[in-house]
Parts: C-alpha cells; structure tokens; sequence
C-alpha cells in the first residue's frame, strides 16, 4: 500500500507539480513509505476505517490491511483520481515484492540512503 501511495503522489505530483495528499516519502528497506508510517497507520487503525491483521506469508510474516468502509470518492478532484486509476492499473497483477522491487529502481529511491526524505523533484524521472 505505501508504495502505491507513492506512485499516486509522485505521478501527480510529475503531472500537476503537486501531490494529492502532502506527504513526504522516507526511503526504508522494503522501499518508499509515508515519513511518519506508523503515525497514520495507528491514526486510521484508531479510527476504525482500517483492520490490521499479522499474517504468515511463505517467506516472511507481514501486515494485511483491510478496509472497513468504502472510500469516499468525492473527496478527490478529477485529476487526482486519474493517477490513482493509472496505478491501480499497473500494479494491479503484481505480488507486494515485486512492487518492492520495482520501487527500489526509482531514481528518487536510489539516490537517497534508509531513513532518508526522497525529493519529490525525483518524479520527473517515475519509471510508470
């Protein structure tokens, strides 16, 4: 999930010179994330709209994050939701380390070192 909400925000931020949801991206071993991840997962955890389970996967043991509730769509501006489709669409057939993967050749992501804030000046360079 964090590196999709990197990929929204870096790709409309490439389009539109700002992000849909103001966040900076830290880089992390497993790639991009949220600067203050653990913040906003507890915030939405707290609220009720997300459900985190530890899952057994067959190499590691993970967070599965569900939705509670329906998005509310309205919130977004027309060309905020074109991004967010765009993304969906391209990452929708792959598995989280492949993404993780995929990621980790973003310019953003190799110039910078763990625990790093990756510039968004890096999304003229986004590979989607």
């Amino acid at each position: 999930m964090n590196k999709l909400l990197f990929y929204a925000d870096f790709k409309h931020f490439k389009e539109y010179s700002v992000s849909i949801t103001g966040v900076r991206y830290a880089h992390l071993p497993h790639g991009p994330v949220p600067d203050k991840y653990n913040y906003y997962m507890a915030t939405l955890e707290d609220e009720k709209s997300i459900f985190i389970d530890e899952r057994e996967f067959p190499n590691y043991t993970g967070e599965f994050l569900t939705a509670t509730r329906e998005p509310d769509l309205s919130i977004y501006s027309t060309t905020e939701l074109k991004p967010l489709a765009l993304v969906k669409e391209f990452f929708e057939k792959h598995t989280a380390k492949e993404i993780r993967n995929f990621s980790h050749n973003e310019r953003g992501y190799q110039v910078t070192r763990d625990g790093e804030l990756i510039s968004y000046e890096h999304a003229q360079s986004l590979q989607i």
